[in-house]
């Protein structure tokens, strides 16, 4: 059962920023749910990315983002950011 889980938490953490940008099909949405509902862990790591996603994106909107803060983000993003 345990690699069962470890697969499960994997496989959710991988689809974890698809989900939060609503980018998955219904089915992989439902998977992620169900195990969101189980997962503590998972749970845990859901709601720090969603409240990192939502804090950036009010910040985004209320103030301009030095050019130094948008290169070091592209930087962590590297071939993933997209303009």
């Amino acid at each position: 059962m345990g690699t069962e889980m470890a697969m499960d938490c994997r496989g959710t953490l991988d689809e974890l920023e698809r989900f939060l940008d609503q980018e998955l099909p219904q089915d992989k949405v439902t998977e992620v749910m169900g195990h969101l509902r189980t997962c503590p862990d998972c749970q845990d790591t859901f709601d720090f990315h969603g409240g990192l996603k939502r804090i950036v994106s009010m910040k985004a909107r209320a103030e301009e983002i030095p050019g130094s803060l948008i290169t070091k983000i592209k930087d962590c993003f590297g071939p993933d950011w997209v303009d």
